[in-house]
């Protein structure tokens, strides 16, 4: 837990003291950005979001006890120093790259093997993997949920401490440079990218600018480094064949240091695989695209040290993070959870998995639009429409006015009409679901984070009830 005296502090952050007397020094404990949970002797850095601006909840941060506070020279003016009373505040000119600047400080402070995993799909789930494998040899100190941005990963670094001994990350993005600012202010010693694929294309507008995003990890990394990468992605293998570091490939296809071969799958669509023609490894997960994250996970565990039947071990009990792969019975259904977000790879990858999933009734897609795809974004949601005709469904209910290029597409590759609904709410979905679902059926639903498609299956838990 980070600990700071003042004067480190206006040091760290090139800051200036607005409010309390450099004489009557302050050390903060902790960090928070959130006035709801602050805790008595924390520091409380004034963040502004999307919603709420953490300036307005200063005078709250420090009735509840903050000792120190960091806001915006520009936000001072609304601020009246006699609501304060002798509470330290510090002026910077941005209050999130001065709690980058603090993280760094107090990163620089601990020499631990840190991990750090970056890609377009899969980074959450190969993160969780990663920390249950070193977990059975390290105490393991990973970031919480998706703190993967350039306020979350800040927040992870405060909470390292003398007894961490492993770190792992996860890195993303929404624009170019915030993977190396992340980078730099991490400094992993491992760095782990999982593949290359369209997202965020708005802002990035290639997939060419997408790698070079993600590129970032290994550009900024010091050296010497160890880079973790997919061979079998087409960027990916290119990368390392140019790289002079340290290069441990993985994959499925293509020759890879840790290569996966005789893939099954189970009825529930469970899958299992051999690692380097000899250890059979049977996962709790989902679909054939797990066996890459599973695949990413063993080699960082071997190239720390964790004993390989530990690895298999720890990969076999992991369980899926909730909204993500999930397979849930709800009376006499099945659904296959998806939720938490999509782009056109993981879209294929579900309506594959769905489609390896044996099923005594129907099986059928709910598919959200795809955000942020930038100007070829109805392009990729047609595409997406030819997969569901080829993939055989039962039926396709999609959901936003993007997705209506789904069923486009696949009524134009041979889906009947009949089986295609277009809904603009999730409400409508839902409905359509409870009345016309039957025993046996299976549903698999998948959308942008935006597209909050998990109330979709909140709607079918009250209706059915969940079973595991």
């Amino acid at each position: 837990m980070l600990s700071i005296s003042l004067n480190e502090l206006l040091k760290v952050t090139g800051g200036k003291l607005w409010n309390g007397s450099k004489e009557n020094q302050a050390i903060a404990t902790g960090v928070s950005i959130d006035s709801r949970t602050i805790k008595k002797g924390n520091l409380f850095v004034a963040i502004p979001g999307e919603t709420y601006d953490g300036h307005q909840f200063v005078p709250e941060a420090t009735n509840k006890g903050a000792s120190v506070v960091i806001m915006s020279k520009e936000k001072i003016n609304p601020l009246e120093k006699k609501k304060l009373n002798e509470i330290f505040v510090v002026l910077v000119e941005d209050t999130k790259k001065a709690l980058r600047e603090i993280a760094a400080w107090h990163r620089n402070k601990f020499e631990v093997p840190t991990v750090a995993i970056t890609g377009t799909n899969g980074k959450t789930t190969t993160k969780d993997m990663i920390a249950e494998v070193l977990s059975s040899k390290f105490k393991v100190l990973k970031s919480i949920k998706s703190y993967n941005n350039l306020v979350g990963v800040p927040l992870t670094l405060f909470e390292l401490d003398q007894d961490t001994q492993v770190l792992v990350l996860e890195l993303g993005m929404s624009n170019l440079g915030e993977i190396g600012i992340l980078t730099k202010t991490a400094k992993p010693s491992l760095g782990v990218i999982t593949n290359i694929a369209p997202a965020h294309l708005e802002s990035l507008e290639s997939l060419g600018k997408i790698a070079q995003a993600k590129f970032e990890l290994i550009d900024n990394m010091p050296s010497p480094y160890t880079a973790v990468l997919n061979a079998d992605d087409e960027f990916l293998a290119k990368k390392i064949k140019e790289l002079k570091e340290k290069t441990i490939s993985f994959g499925i296809k293509n020759k890879a240091d840790f290569k996966a071969d005789e893939l099954a799958t189970s009825d529930e669509g469970h899958v299992g695989f051999k690692v380097n023609g000899k250890l059979n490894i049977n996962l709790k997960l989902l679909g054939e695209h797990n066996v890459y994250n599973a695949l990413a996970a063993f080699a960082v565990g071997s190239l720390l040290g964790v004993d390989e039947l530990k690895i298999k071990e720890s990969l076999e009990i992991y369980a899926p993070t909730e909204l993500r792969m999930e397979l849930v019975r709800m009376g006499n259904i099945k659904v296959l959870n998806d939720s938490y977000n999509a782009n056109p790879v993981s879209m294929e990858k579900a309506l594959k998995t769905l489609n390896q999933i044996k099923s005594e009734g129907r099986k059928i897609a709910v598919l959200g639009d795809m955000l942020e795809l930038g100007e070829k974004t109805f392009d990729y949601h047609f595409e997406l429409g030819r997969s569901v005709a080829e993939s055989g469904i039962d039926l396709l209910l999609t959901m936003g006015k993007l997705s209506l290029a789904i069923g486009q597409g696949a009524k134009e590759y041979g889906m009947s009409p009949e089986k295609i609904l277009a809904f603009d709410n999730n409400e409508k979905v839902s409905s359509y679901l409870a009345e016309n679902l039957k025993a046996g059926d299976l549903v698999l639903i998948k959308g942008s984070r935006k597209m909050k498609l998990e109330e979709v299956v909140l709607s079918l838990k009250s209706l059915y009830g969940r079973q595991n």
